[in-house]
């Protein structure tokens, strides 16, 4: 498993959030918001070449987004209408988000395989969302979403773009 951690705070204004690995070391940045239905969540290397996009795609619901990461087809993010749970589904992956995503506590799985957890957690610095996948190939899906499936659920998320990290700058996370 590869874990990754992503710092949700505004005390730091680097004008984008970093998504360290289990070392703290910058591996990726996410930037962008989704506040307005024309604006997208870009994910970046530390270099600021781009992997990966996730943007709404028409009507602006909240079961409406599609995934558009390098090399790979569109992958779409679509809410399954189920009284009982709250369940999400990721189209060409064909991965399920199940948990609970308004507790910030959700994996990723495809049949009975587990292909990632993400798990929200108050610290020091503020709120620190733990990504742990099983796969290099699904890292762009699971980042863009666990940073979707957050800002649902807490205060918008603002930002800014500025450039790039560069790529010798590390994070503490608690």
């Amino acid at each position: 498993m590869m874990r990754y951690f992503l710092e949700l705070t505004q005390k730091r204004e680097y004008g984008q959030i970093p998504v360290a690995n289990d070392k703290g070391k910058i591996r990726y940045i996410i930037q962008g918001n989704l506040d307005n239905p024309n604006h997208t969540l870009y994910l970046k290397t530390n270099t600021g070449k781009e992997i990966g996009r996730l943007y709404t795609d028409g009507n602006g619901l909240i079961a409406s987004f599609t995934i558009d990461v390098v090399n790979h087809s569109l992958v779409k993010v679509k809410r399954l209408n189920n009284r009982a749970a709250n369940l999400f589904y990721l189209t060409r992956l064909n991965y399920l988000v199940t948990g609970s995503i308004r507790n910030g506590s959700y994996k990723f799985i495809t049949g009975l395989k587990k292909v990632a957890t993400v798990k929200t957690e108050m610290k020091k610095s503020g709120v620190v969302l733990t990504c742990d996948i099983a796969r290099p190939e699904d890292v762009p899906f699971i980042l863009l979403c666990a940073t979707l499936f957050t800002q649902w659920h807490t205060t918008p998320l603002r930002l800014p773009t500025f450039p790039p990290i560069g790529g010798n700058y590390k994070v503490k996370f608690n």
